[in-house]
């Protein structure tokens, strides 16, 4: 295995077990490693530090372990084992009314770069790092040594990798449905990553989805950004008497009709909008009890962040005009740079501009499938608040 020498001057990261190292604190590589290789770190002392991936980029190392063992299929199915577990602990790896969890939310479960999301049979994995990547027939049979009798089907994706990536086709490595029925909150969807974003589903939400089912009943109700309708749905369960629905694509406004009809809902009171969000706000007088505003990230990089800070209070200004007095906002974030207290500053210099006084009832974030590692603050991307005029 490749070692690395880390600068002891760079060893106080290590030391607070943060599960990233950058590239500036390598002093020494013995042999230049290839990406996602399997590499130990050692101090200057030759004191042995971790073991992880290694990766040609300012994020260097993503850790595995700081015990020096071995990386094999035993070690993911242990890590594997253990997030199904906390899971299954709180209830959340099968029920009537919940078939859907994240499994591995990365370096949330001590295992960087792997996201695992399942639904109701299909397990959908992301391999957001070579390491991951190069790992991947491993993984597979380390999932299905942990539970094969839950999972029919098996979907690869690779968003977002930056070399090795360009022979790697998205698609069904087990099984051969890739089109499943959930039920989440006692709500059925259709998931099909193939076609939707991320996984197929934004299982994060679901905690926010059920809040939302909880207030909206005889209210008006705006799901910017709607997608395939998972905040409408819930407020047309929870008794709102009108929702409008708006999202710029096609295939989400489809199945955003075909969600509302399989739930048996009332279509009359479900509009469905195919149109740009910033052209619905700002041509529409209509005004709303509740609006939700849960745009995609504005912002992957720290070079990307100002731009999007004025995005966010854009966005949340033309939210603002279109609420009722008393009406309630739930604003989300999900740009990993953008952390709470920004995102917080931003709605606060929205609110001021737009003279509305707003009033902060609940954080949100996202449900308990989604762990993050307490040395890892990089892992709060999604926040919200739910505000009330």
């Amino acid at each position: 295995m490749t070692e690395i020498i880390l600068k002891n001057s760079r060893l106080k990261t290590l030391n607070t077990f943060h599960p990233w190292i950058f590239s500036g604190a390598i002093k020494v590589q013995k042999t230049v490693p290839q990406n996602g290789e399997l590499v130990r770190l050692i101090s200057e002392k030759d004191d042995f530090l971790a073991i992880g991936h290694y990766q040609s980029s300012s994020i260097a190392i993503r850790i595995l372990s700081f015990e020096d063992e071995k990386v094999d299929e035993q070690f993911y199915i242990k890590r594997l084992q253990k997030a199904f577990d906390r899971r299954a602990e709180l209830l959340l790896n099968n029920s009537g009314d919940l078939n859907c969890f994240r499994w591995v939310n990365g370096e949330g479960d001590d295992l960087p770069g792997l996201i695992a999301d399942y639904y109701n049979g299909l397990l959908v994995v992301q391999f957001h790092s070579d390491g991951m990547c190069l790992q991947r027939e491993c993984l597979l049979k380390a999932f299905l040594s942990v539970n094969s009798a839950m999972v029919q089907s098996v979907y690869f994706s690779f968003p977002g990798l930056r070399s090795g990536a360009s022979d790697l086709t998205p698609g069904l490595v087990y099984g051969e449905r890739i089109e499943f029925e959930v039920v989440e909150n006692g709500i059925k969807y259709i998931i099909d990553p193939a076609k939707g974003q991320k996984t197929g589903f934004f299982l994060d939400q679901r905690d926010n989805r059920m809040l939302i089912a909880q207030l909206s009943k005889g209210k008006k109700v705006l799901n910017a950004f709607s997608y395939t309708g998972g905040f409408s749905i819930s407020a047309l369960k929870g008794g709102a008497i009108h929702v409008d629905s708006v999202d710029v694509s096609s295939y989400a406004a489809d199945l955003c009709r075909e969600h509302t009809i399989m739930n048996g809902l009332d279509e009359e009171r479900h509009r469905i909008q195919k149109e740009d969000v910033y052209q619905f706000l700002s041509s529409s007088d209509q005004l709303y009890d509740l609006i939700v505003l849960d745009p995609p990230a504005f912002a992957k990089s720290r070079a990307k962040s100002h731009n999007a800070v004025q995005a966010y209070k854009r966005l949340n200004m033309m939210g603002l005009n279109r609420l009722r007095e008393g009406g309630l906002l739930l604003t989300f974030s999900c740009s990993q740079v953008i952390d709470k207290k920004l995102f917080e500053d931003t709605i606060r210099a929205a609110a001021i501009e737009s003279k509305r006084p707003l009033k902060i009832l609940k954080h949100l974030g996202p449900g308990p499938d989604h762990p993050v590692n307490i040395f890892h603050r990089e892992g709060h991307y999604l926040k919200g608040f739910l505000l009330q005029t």
